[in-house]
């Protein structure tokens, strides 16, 4: 007799690590793995991860999800994944990479930036995608690639996202993407929700090189034998495309009619909207882009290194805060999260700008930096913690006031997610 169907598995491969959650079918979590992974930095500003690498992990923390609640694998129904979006890996005919994955928040591409700007226009280009020109999306890497390893793009069968690379280690043969999870790709015809042709032949992509584009949200597969034993997934086991990580959690959160919207803090802060109908802002500050409801839109504001920042003070300066918690059993997070708590609101005029890589919504600035001002003799560190946090909440603000005013109104609601959200 076939095990009863008790539960769902989910995974979300982040920028800096991966998690995995197993739930009961009425949406309560039972127990969730963990594990990081590192990104690589081969030039000043240039971001890279080992796709392979990344792969161990999730398995790593597939195994421990299901050690930590006891689960039958064989009672888990179906398993859903969702990953970082503008992050793309080259393939060969194998689905094996050819390189690393270049990272969403990767730099490289600026001098492609204005190449674009030059034969196309930022109003054309934003006519097309919904999005602003930016050489932080996929779409200006991808002509770096095209025009500085031309050998390496020859060699090329499919430019992916993680989400159709991994789904395929899990045993998926349906090498497919969807609108919701390419905003950050740069290159989607807004109106008709696929890749514009336009875009590809503007700089010589092969259109066939991408992943056809389907509806997210639908079963692509079942796990193989081989990615059974390395994750400890039962055989068999449905396999399905979520859609990009944030318009996951936009749904999630149950943003689902205009006048909602959901912030998600990890890695970046990202901000979605949900929108009755198509939008366009004319001073080209948000983005809009495919719901993870099928033939939706939402609208969408990033900043990239929000919790990237706490991440560089924890890794840099937190030496302290790392052994203290450990001692007493803690999150070394949840200890900084306390000690930024005894600091004043706004740390006595000390004033940190989070833009480690740029600033994205609302003046896509590629080459801003971070920085601080005000630093005296007065702040401890409490204060400079408490700064960092407090920077990437002023920068949301200016997404919140941004989407407001293509909206025309305040929203009704912005609901919190992710690991910022314990703070």
């Amino acid at each position: 007799m076939a095990a009863k169907m008790k539960y769902l598995a989910g995974i979300d491969a982040g920028t800096t690590g991966v998690t995995v959650m197993i739930a009961d079918t009425h949406g309560h979590v039972i127990g969730t793995g963990y594990r990081e992974y590192p990104c690589r930095f081969p030039h000043p500003g240039w971001v890279e991860q080992d796709m392979e690498l990344m792969w161990q992990r999730i398995c790593e923390a597939s195994r421990e999800a299901l050690a930590k609640t006891g689960v039958n694998p064989q009672e888990i129904a179906a398993l859903g994944f969702s990953s970082q979006r503008g992050t793309f890996v080259l393939v060969d005919k194998e689905i094996k990479p050819l390189a690393d994955s270049i990272v969403w928040s990767c730099g490289r591409a600026t001098e492609e930036l204005k190449w674009i700007k030059e034969n196309l226009g930022a109003d054309r280009y934003h006519d097309i995608t919904g999005v602003p020109l930016s050489g932080l999306w996929s779409y200006a890497k991808i002509k770096w690639v095209i025009d500085h390893r031309p050998a390496l793009f020859e060699k090329c069968h499919k430019i992916l996202n993680g989400q159709e690379f991994f789904l395929h280690k899990f045993g998926s043969e349906d090498i497919s993407s969807d609108p919701a999870s390419i905003t950050l790709n740069g290159m989607m015809d807004i109106a008709r929700l696929d890749w514009s042709k336009e875009l590809c032949s503007l700089i010589n992509l092969p259109i066939e090189k991408l992943p056809p584009m389907k509806t997210p949200a639908r079963q692509v597969g079942v796990i193989s034998r081989n990615a059974s034993q390395e994750s400890g997934f039962a055989e068999g086991m449905p396999i399905c495309f979520g859609a990009g990580d944030q318009q996951c959690a936009a749904v999630g959160a149950g943003v689902i009619r205009e006048g909602l919207a959901e912030i998600t803090i990890g890695t970046a802060m990202v901000m979605v909207a949900h929108i009755d109908s198509r939008k366009k802002d004319p001073k080209h500050r948000v983005l809009i882009g495919g719901s993870g409801i099928p033939n939706k839109w939402d609208m969408e504001g990033l900043a990239f290194a929000t919790g990237v920042c706490l991440r560089w003070w924890r890794d840099t300066y937190g030496q302290m805060e790392k052994q203290a918690a450990a001692a007493l059993g803690m999150d070394t997070y949840d200890l900084i999260g306390a000690q930024a708590a005894s600091a004043p609101p706004g740390c006595k005029g000390y004033l940190f700008f989070p833009f480690f890589t740029g600033q994205v919504t609302p003046h896509y600035a590629d080459q801003a930096r971070g920085g601080s001002i005000g630093l005296s003799l007065i702040h401890d560190r409490a204060m400079m913690a408490r700064s960092i946090m407090e920077g990437g909440a002023y920068e949301n603000r200016m997404i919140v006031e941004a989407m407001e005013e293509v909206i025309g109104r305040p929203f009704d609601s912005i609901r919190l997610s992710g690991g910022g959200a314990k703070s």
